[in-house]
């Protein structure tokens, strides 16, 4: 298919551009320059076309303004054709000048789209910009979404597939949300996995804003790894802009079918960690612990690190770990079967009759607290949905069993039905009484029976 780079200065609206064109609010957007670090791939809508969001061109020097230029590098590299934006309140400058001499050395059909035009005396002090030399130019106002409809045509002509409806949605892939604390070495494992530099790794924390989705073929599995944001405690995050990159996080979770938790074996499982994994189970995703930085603990430390997690996750002892280090590449062949074969548990067609002889077998074990003069009775069960799994459980007065005995089940299930890493929910669902708001219609015996009964009481 076809692939279109948007590059450009900083702040100049190829995020906001990106999310117009893809119909989506993908990509993080901001007023202030710097947000977009990593190449965001997205789908033109109703299209074949691929669109390639970029980190904004600038003449710094610092480490991570280099790691920008060499991913906007790779999506030139990559893409078949190239939209170049330009602020048109700025104007030309000096770096935009700089960014289409080393565009023009690509030889690819550019075309120069003029930004933040929103009116014709913009459009008029716009110019300048013929100096650079693009033979195609498009006047766009994001803000107000004008000019879309020029670059939706042009790009049409771009699109040289025949398209249809499933070819667009169609997505066999197992998506795994990769999640953790701010500099975990989330996207070092991802870059380990893929081998290559997709995605900008740095020793500061927060390096990584926006949900990035990388494709993965190992064998004949097909993976889209979704590198995320570090999450913080909340009262530890203060910008704006921290709040939407979690927000972002938090979506990779919902749309995942299995979630990888990061944590730093250097640092040992903290409170957050175990915040993270009780986000993801109330999500109801199947989870995978993996510790990473292994290669920096002696066997002792190692030790004290899995005496610690299993201390902590009492509560959800069910919970895989797996000890990793991206940098070093070790376990990452391990890591990727384990996260196959709990996606696989997580969509286990589960028999009615097996169910039920199971809850059988747990209420034989032990029967549900009294909830006054009743007992909660729990007739039948059956599979009421995958990944998560869920099981409906039908009876009378289930309102009043307690949290405890739903946990219990939940552990029964589990175990009997080998469910390992995956979340197991329970539901309950009370029948209905059929005399319920019905009156109690006497015959006439009875009638007489309930006089002479009044008359006794007056005497």
């Amino acid at each position: 298919m076809s692939v279109v780079a948007i590059v450009g200065r900083p702040n100049v609206g190829k995020s906001t551009i990106f999310n117009i064109l893809t119909a989506s609010k993908s990509a993080i957007v901001a007023d202030f320059s710097g947000l977009t670090r990593d190449r965001k791939y997205g789908r033109l809508k109703d299209s074949q076309l691929t669109l390639i969001d970029t980190g904004g061109l600038n003449e710094d020097t610092d480490d991570m303004s280099q790691a920008i230029k060499e991913q906007t590098d790779l999506a030139i590299e990559e893409a078949d054709y190239l939209l170049f934006v330009v602020d048109a309140i700025d104007g030309l400058l000096p770096t935009d000048k700089e960014i289409a001499k080393s565009l023009r050395k690509q030889n690819k059909a550019i075309t120069l789209l003029i930004n933040k035009a929103d009116n014709s005396r913009l459009e008029e002090s716009s110019a300048e910009f013929n100096s650079l030399g693009f033979k195609k130019s498009i006047f766009l106002s994001a803000s107000h979404n004008k000019g879309f409809g020029d670059l939706r045509d042009l790009l049409s002509d771009y699109d040289e597939l025949d398209i249809t409806e499933d070819s667009i949605n169609q997505d066999n892939s197992i998506k795994i949300s990769i999640i953790g604390r701010p500099n975990a070495g989330k996207s070092t494992l991802v870059n380990a996995l893929i081998g290559e530099e997709r995605l900008v790794v740095s020793s500061q924390s927060g390096t990584t804003r926006d949900s990035i989705d990388v494709p993965l073929e190992a064998g004949s599995k097909k993976f889209t790894l979704i590198d995320t944001a570090g999450m913080r405690r909340k009262r530890s995050i203060k910008e704006e802009t921290e709040k939407f990159s979690v927000s972002k996080s938090v979506d990779s979770i919902k749309r995942a079918d299995l979630v990888v938790i990061l944590i730093d074996a250097s640092e040992n499982i903290v409170d957050q960690d175990i915040h993270l994994l009780g986000l993801t189970l109330a999500i109801g995703r199947p989870v995978l612990l993996a510790a990473n930085k292994i290669d920096l603990l002696n066997k002792s430390d190692r030790e004290n690190l899995e005496s610690k997690i299993n201390r902590k996750l009492k509560f959800a002892s069910y919970i895989k770990l797996h000890y990793i280090s991206a940098k070093n590449q070790r376990g990452l062949k391990k890591l990727l079967k384990l996260t196959d074969t709990i996606y696989k548990e997580s969509l286990r067609d589960l028999d009615t009759s097996i169910i039920n002889k199971i809850l059988k077998s747990a209420l034989y074990n032990q029967q549900p607290a009294m909830s006054g003069r009743f007992r909660p009775k729990l007739r039948y069960a059956h599979s009421g949905g995958k990944n998560p799994p869920r099981i409906i459980i039908h009876g009378n007065n289930l309102k009043q069993i307690q949290d405890s005995y739903t946990r219990y089940l939940e552990n029964y299930f589990r175990n009997e039905l080998e469910l390992g890493s995956t979340p197991l929910e329970v539901v309950y669902k009370d029948q209905a009484n059929p005399f319920k708001n019905k009156p109690n219609q006497l015959n006439e015996r009875q009638l007489k029976k309930r006089k002479r009964m009044i008359k006794r009481r007056k005497k």
